[in-house]
C-alpha cells in the first residue's frame, strides 16, 4: 500500500453511531433544490433565454448521459436499461448529436468548455465509431478550453481495448471505474460478477493508453456484505494507487427501481452494522494516505480535487464532489440535468420520448425550477457546509436560526461562534444532517431519499 503525506490541517472525524441521525433519509444535495422538487413549469422558451443569457466567455461543463448497460446490476439506482431492438443505442446517439447541435446554437459563441463527463449507465457500451461521432458533434458545437478534463464512468467488464482507444484518442483524461465490492458471494447477490483481475486489467489498459486520472467507486450496505469485505475493497483501491475513491451507501428503493427486487432485504446490513462499514472504508483509505473530501470522497494529496479542497474551491454538482468551477453545467441525453445561474432543468427520462422530441426538433426538457434569491442563498450555504464543513451565516439566519439546527448543536455535531457555523469532528460523518437544517422545504418522505449514512 502506498504511503502518502498528509497536509497540515485537521481532517479528524469521530465515528459515533447516533441512530436518530444516521437513519434519517436526506437528499444528497448535489443540487438545491433537490431533483424531487422539480416541476413541469419549465419550458423551452425559459431554457433558451437562460442559455443565451450566460455571461460572456462563460466556462461550461458538459454532461452526456448514456442510459444503457450490457447487464443490470441489482443495486443500481441510475436511470439505465439493457438496450433492445425497440430501444437501440444507435438511434439514441443520433438524438444526442441533434440535441448537442440544438443547445450549442443557443449558447454564447464565446463560451468555453472546461469539462466533459460521460455518465450512465455504462458509456463503454458505445462503439468506437459512436464515441468518435459524439466527440465530433461536441467539437463542432463548442469551443474547448486549452486542456479540458474529459472523463467517463466505466464498467471494467466493458472496457475493451477498442473502446479505451476511442476515448483516449478523443482526449480522455479521467476514468471512474465501478468496483463496488470484490467479494464473489456479494457480487453474486447484486448480479455483478467482476473478478479483480478484470479491474486490474482495465486500470493497466487505461494507463497504457495515456489516461492518467483513475477513480474507483465502491459501496457499503450491500447484501451479505461485512466489514472485512469493505476493508478488502478499500485496500484494493489504495493498492491500485488511484487518484480518487468514492464510497457510496446502498439505497434500497425497489418501488422506484424494480430490478432491486432481486436483492434479499433480510441480508442487508442495517443500523450500526451499516454505519461501521462506512467507518471502515474511511479509516482504511485514510490510513493509506488518502485525504477525506466531504463526506464520501477520498483523494490523493496531489490530486486536483484535494488541491481545490485546500483552497476552499471544492464544489458539488450532479456527479458529486468536483473541482469543476464552471458557470454552467449543461446536460445532454435522457434524464440529464442542467444547472445554470438561477435555473435547474431536466430532460425527459424515457428514451423513446427523448428520441421523439429530437426527431421533431423539439426540446427534450420537461421539468425544472427557477431559483429565487432565497433558493440561491440556501444553495450557497448548503454547498459550503458540504464542501468546507463551515459557513458564514447571513444576518437573517442568525436572527432566526432553524429549530433543527439547535438539535444538531445540542448533539455536538455543529457549533456556532459569532456568525460562523462549523461542523465538528463528531458531526463530519453527519454533514448531510447539518446541511438539511437549512432546507426550509424538507419534509419527512419515506422512500424519497437515501439514508444519511
Amino acid at each position: 500500500m502506498i504511503a502518502r503525506a498528509r497536509p497540515d490541517r485537521s481532517t479528524a472525524r469521530r465515528w459515533v453511531y447516533m441512530p436518530e441521525f444516521a437513519q434519517e433519509q436526506l437528499p444528497r444535495y448535489t443540487s438545491y433544490p433537490p431533483a424531487n422538487r422539480f416541476h413541469g413549469g419549465i419550458g423551452h422558451g425559459a431554457v433558451a433565454t437562460a442559455l443565451g443569457s450566460l455571461p460572456a466567455r462563460s466556462k461550461l461543463s458538459l454532461y452526456l448521459h448514456i442510459p444503457y448497460c450490457q447487464k443490470l446490476c441489482w443495486y443500481c439506482g441510475c436511470h439505465t436499461s439493457v438496450p433492445t431492438q425497440a430501444d437501440p443505442v444507435e438511434s439514441y446517439v443520433a438524438a444526442l448529436e441533434a440535441e448537442i447541435a440544438q443547445v450549442a446554437a443557443l449558447l454564447p459563441q464565446d463560451a468555453r468548455v472546461g469539462h466533459v463527463h460521460f455518465g450512465g449507465g455504462s458509456p463503454d457500451i458505445l462503439s468506437p465509431a459512436q464515441i468518435d461521432r459524439l466527440f465530433r458533434a461536441l467539437r463542432a458545437g463548442f469551443v474547448f478550453a486549452g486542456y479540458p478534463e474529459i472523463a467517463t464512468e466505466s464498467d471494467p467488464r466493458g472496457l475493451s481495448p477498442e473502446v479505451i482507444s476511442a476515448f483516449a484518442r478523443n482526449g480522455l483524461t479521467r476514468a471512474s471505474l465501478g468496483v463496488q465490492v470484490l467479494d464473489a458471494e456479494v457480487q453474486q447477490r447484486i448480479n455483478r460478477i467482476q473478478p479483480r483481475e478484470s479491474i486490474e486489467s482495465a486500470i493497466d489498459a487505461l494507463r497504457r493508453a495515456g489516461v492518467e486520472g483513475i477513480n474507483i467507486d465502491m459501496m457499503y450496505g450491500l447484501p451479505a456484505q461485512t466489514l472485512d469485505h469493505v476493508v478488502e475493497t478499500a485496500t484494493f483501491a489504495a493498492m491500485q494507487d488511484v487518484d480518487r475513491v468514492a464510497v457510496f451507501g446502498y439505497a434500497h428503493v425497489p418501488w422506484m427501481k424494480k430490478h432491486q427486487k432481486g436483492i434479499d432485504t433480510n441480508e442487508l446490513p442495517e443500523g450500526e452494522a451499516r454505519f461501521r462499514q462506512a467507518e471502515a472504508a474511511a479509516r482504511t483509505l485514510e490510513q493509506a494516505g488518502y485525504l477525506p473530501i466531504g463526506f464520501d470522497h477520498f483523494a490523493a494529496p496531489g490530486d486536483s480535487m484535494a488541491a481545490a479542497e485546500r483552497r476552499g474551491e471544492l464544489r458539488r454538482n450532479f456527479q458529486g464532489y468536483t473541482d469543476d468551477n464552471a458557470v454552467a453545467l449543461v446536460g445532454f441525453g435522457a434524464s440529464s440535468i442542467s444547472s445554470l445561474p438561477g435555473m435547474i432543468y431536466q430532460n425527459v427520462a424515457d428514451t423513446a420520448r427523448y428520441r421523439e422530441a429530437l426527431s421533431e426538433r423539439r426540446s427534450p426538457v420537461v421539468r425544472g425550477v427557477v431559483l429565487s434569491e432565497d433558493d440561491m442563498q440556501v444553495a450557497r450555504m448548503i454547498e459550503r457546509l458540504m464542501c468546507d464543513f463551515t459557513v458564514e451565516l447571513p444576518d437573517e439566519w442568525l436572527r432566526d436560526p432553524p429549530l433543527k439546527l439547535a438539535r444538531t448543536i445540542e448533539a455536538g455535531m455543529a457549533e456556532l461562534s459569532g456568525r460562523t457555523l462549523s461542523v465538528t469532528a463528531l458531526g463530519r460523518p453527519y454533514v448531510r444532517n447539518v446541511a438539511a437544517c437549512f432546507d426550509p422545504d424538507l419534509a419527512p418522505q419515506p422512500g424519497k431519499h437515501s439514508l444519511a449514512i
